[in-house]
């Protein structure tokens, strides 16, 4: 009997390695070292525990969360990006109509801060986070794959801009916006893809893209030809 029930762990740990775990960032922050600052060169920090999968429970918001696309909201994916992260980094506990006040207050301030709202580049989107929310942030270039494991890894998350219609979402309208923002929160290294909250549709919860995909759409900010900007990433700390 002893025998037989070893045997039953030992398959009941292997298929939960092969399966995707979702987690809350803070059991991630405990099997971490603390203090050690991400260079440009993104390394594992020295405990961390790469896993095969991993996806990071984030409570998900569309950037239209009353399912109204007019303006505002239709321009809103990097007010929502953020909030979507700083609800869970920050405590809020935001629902709908919290997360709506909220947006439309950041919005404000960015006609009045940067002088307009509609497009905010991935440093203005940084400097935002850190000015509104006191969360820490590193921006990097190209990020590999691996990069993004690390980074999940370490139970950070991640806002990221893209070239909206090389995402080739068949949930966006028109073939989806120029300039697009979303949350990376996942990965899955066995079926190669990135987990996202992907706050342009609400069918955005956990929606996953091929890393081919994010790597090929990923542009910051750029006008008049949004594949001319940078592949750029922003990397936000726990508070």
């Amino acid at each position: 009997m002893k025998k037989f029930l070893i045997i039953a762990v030992l398959i009941l740990s292997a298929c939960t390695k092969q399966a995707t775990e979702t987690v809350n960032f803070l059991e991630l922050q405990d099997t971490t070292s603390k203090g050690v600052k991400v260079e440009a060169e993104i390394k594992p920090r020295p405990e961390t525990e790469i896993r095969t999968a991993l996806n990071i429970e984030v409570p998900f918001f569309t950037q239209a969360p009353h399912s109204n696309w007019d303006y505002p909201w239709q321009e809103a994916c990097e007010e929502a990006s953020i909030l979507n992260v700083a609800n869970i980094f920050k405590g809020m506990n935001l629902n709908k109509d919290t997360f709506n006040t909220e947006l439309l207050r950041l919005v404000e301030w960015e006609k009045i801060y940067f002088g307009s709202y509609e497009h905010t580049s991935i440093s203005q989107t940084a400097e935002m986070i850190k000015i509104q929310y006191n969360l820490r942030t590193e921006i990097h270039e190209n990020p590999s794959f691996d990069d993004i494991k690390t980074i999940i890894s370490n139970g950070h998350l991640i806002v990221a801009p893209f070239a909206g219609k090389l995402l080739y979402n068949p949930n966006f309208k028109n073939g989806g916006p120029n300039y697009h923002m979303i949350v990376i929160k996942g990965y899955d290294t066995e079926k190669m893809q990135i987990i996202t909250n992907d706050v342009g549709t609400r069918m955005g919860s956990n929606y996953t893209y091929d890393w081919s995909v994010i790597e090929n759409a990923l542009h910051d900010w750029s006008n008049p030809d949004i594949t001319d900007g940078a592949k750029k990433i922003i990397e936000v700390f726990p508070s």
